[in-house]
């Protein structure tokens, strides 16, 4: 070894010292702040204070500092917590002795003991933490609190059997990670099952044991028992193996009708997982029952009506971001689809009427043959007008002016074709792209300056449309809302939208519903059950602005701009403080 190669590994082990210290200050930094906002009750606003919530806000706060999510600033405060009980571990963490993922196992392997054992056993485990590497450290640490109290170990393992689960985990590429916690035995077993059943193919075969063993886990999942060998010989007796049939699976994929025509390659989104590429968009869709679903301004219906699928200069001119989607019946491989679960309609709905509950999910008209294929010019109607009264006022049909309506056409069969319309906007509504870029200068210059596209959350509507007045959105309101956000609207939150709560931006009035916030595309939002309760208790606020922009502000001056799903060549500005003349302490007049 040169003295030059011994001076850069002697570098390397400096400046992994100094990340190791760096987050343990970190850590510690968080700590201290959740703690002194916890008792901020002279800043925050309304006479009630609630002490859970101002943490939770805190926590959010942070997230939105470093552009991260609320679970990241959760899981380094447990390790702040965990760290409280370690005196010996802490101090080597902060001199830079134990790494941050050494300090993960410490935390996950000593959660539920208790506090006595935890400090009997502090010494011993800083001792393996600076000779062991993370997964050799979890395996001694499992032996050193068994031998320090059996009886608690027995306990521990019988509540953690308790909760068992599985979870995703996107990767990018189109792929992603599935975890299931099991217990040692079910992991053991179900390994050795799907090494078995990869192993089914013969020596010939191609792929890797790994891709092997993922292929095996699909065929399990599938309720098959073999592999189908990938060798190439004819005479091979694995390449004979059947596959199981894939049990029916609904995705929802938001894609535009210019992508999957060919005519534009901006991405999909595949909800609960992010953006799949144009290709893979365009092979599910080829071989899948799809629905499409368009928002368009009240002006333009008839054209819609008249333009859809038949207008050729509508192909070449299809906004890429028209707001279309397809909702795909796909297996889980996504590689073959079958036929959907929903019935088609009969005609176009409109988001103001109520579900119709005699639909059911057959996929099949009443003499049990399949609907003939939808012509697509005749795939969208203009909705019926309501001939009832709303809520307990009996209001005339609605003559909306400027109003944002959303559309659904018939299922489409597999292989339909229909022509995309050309989308007339919403009057003063801009492209994102457009606005994003004046948004941020004006955020940085003086944030009271933006202004919700519609204040008083009635859409551009002058007079409230059909369901405008109940609180719950149709089934087709809530769908469009879903495939507009595709997740939680807060800064980062990756919840999926099927997982979140339909929120309106503007509060509905349940006393007086025309008074409040209308239930209407442009008022409803995707908000996580967490960050719905932070923006009910008022410490934080959000508009939505022009093009389903959402601006996120709380009470110590943090500005965010969130974006919906089809956010194609959009710079996503990173969050900002206010200027402490535009900014202070208290948010901005309503």
């Amino acid at each position: 070894m040169t003295d030059c190669e011994r001076g850069l590994l002697d570098a390397i082990s400096e400046t992994s010292r100094a990340e190791n210290a760096a987050a343990a200050r970190l850590i510690a930094q968080i700590m201290n702040y959740t703690s002194s906002r916890g008792t901020f009750d002279h800043r925050a606003p309304g006479a009630g204070f609630d002490t859970e919530q101002a943490e939770r806000s805190a926590i959010a706060e942070v997230a939105l500092a470093l552009s991260s999510t609320f679970r990241s600033v959760s899981s380094l405060m447990r390790l702040g917590f965990t760290l409280e009980r370690m005196p010996a571990v802490r101090g080597a963490f902060a001199a830079g002795e134990v790494s941050l993922a050494k300090i993960r196992v410490i935390d996950e392997h000593t959660r539920k003991a208790t506090a006595a054992a935890v400090l009997r056993l502090d010494a011993d485990i800083l001792s393996a933490a600076q000779l062991l590497a993370p997964t050799p450290l979890g395996i001694e640490i499992d032996r050193l609190l068994i031998e320090d109290d059996a009886a608690w170990a027995q306990r521990a393992r019988e509540e953690a059997e308790a909760k068992r689960k599985v979870r995703s985990r996107r990767l990018p590429h189109g792929m992603g990670v599935l975890s299931v916690t099991l217990t040692a035995t079910q992991l053991t077993a179900v390994t050795g099952l799907i090494v078995k059943v990869a192993k089914t193919a013969c020596r010939a075969d191609p792929r890797p044991l790994d891709v092997r063993c993922a292929d095996a886990f699909m065929v399990l999942m599938h309720g098959g028992r073999a592999l189908i060998c990938e060798c190439g010989d004819q005479d091979c007796a694995a390449t004979r193996n059947c596959e199981p049939a894939a049990p029916q699976v609904n995705l929802t994929i938001s894609c535009g009708l210019a992508t999957l025509l060919g005519l534009a390659d901006n991405p999909a989104y595949l909800e609960g997982y992010g953006y799949l590429d144009a290709g893979q968009a365009r092979a599910i869709a080829g071989d899948a029952t799809w629905q499409a679903i368009i928002d368009c301004a009240t002006q333009a219906l008839e054209r819609l009506h008249r333009d859809y699928g038949v207008d050729p200069d509508g192909a070449r001119s299809a906004d890429a971001d028209s707001g279309d989607s397809a909702d795909d019946a796909t297996n889980d491989s996504i590689e073959s689809t079958d036929e959907s679960g929903t019935a088609p309609a009969s005609k176009a709905e409109s988001v103001d009427a109520e579900p119709d509950p005699s639909r059911t999910g057959t996929g099949t008209e009443s003499g049990g043959q399949e609907p003939d294929p939808p012509d697509p010019r005749a795939a969208l109607e203009v909705p019926p007008e309501s001939d009832g009264p709303l809520e307990s006022e009996a209001l005339p049909g609605p003559t909306p002016d400027s109003g944002l309506l959303v559309l659904r056409s018939r299922i489409l069969s597999t292989g339909t074709i229909a022509l995309p319309v050309r989308k007339l906007p919403q009057p003063g509504i801009v492209s994102p792209a457009v606005a994003i870029d004046d948004l941020y200068r004006t955020i940085l210059n003086d944030p009271t300056q933006i202004v919700a596209a519609f204040p008083d959350g009635h859409g551009g509507f002058t007079k409230p449309p059909s369901g405008a007045l109940t609180y719950r959105p149709s089934d087709l309101l809530a769908a469009a809302v879903r495939l507009r956000d595709g997740t939680c609207r807060h800064p980062d939150c990756l919840i999926a939208a099927a997982d979140c709560q339909i929120d309106h931006v503007v509060a509905f009035d349940r006393r007086d519903p025309i008074l409040g916030g209308w239930t209407i595309l442009a008022n409803l939002q995707c908000l996580c059950a967490l960050h719905h309760q932070l923006k009910t208790t008022g410490l934080w606020r959000h508009d939505m602005l022009a093009g389903a922009i959402m601006h996120i502000y709380n009470t110590i001056g943090q500005h965010a701009l969130t974006l919906p799903v089809r956010r194609q060549g959009l710079r996503i500005p990173p969050p900002v403080r206010a200027p402490a003349a535009a900014g202070s302490g208290s948010p901005r007049p309503r």
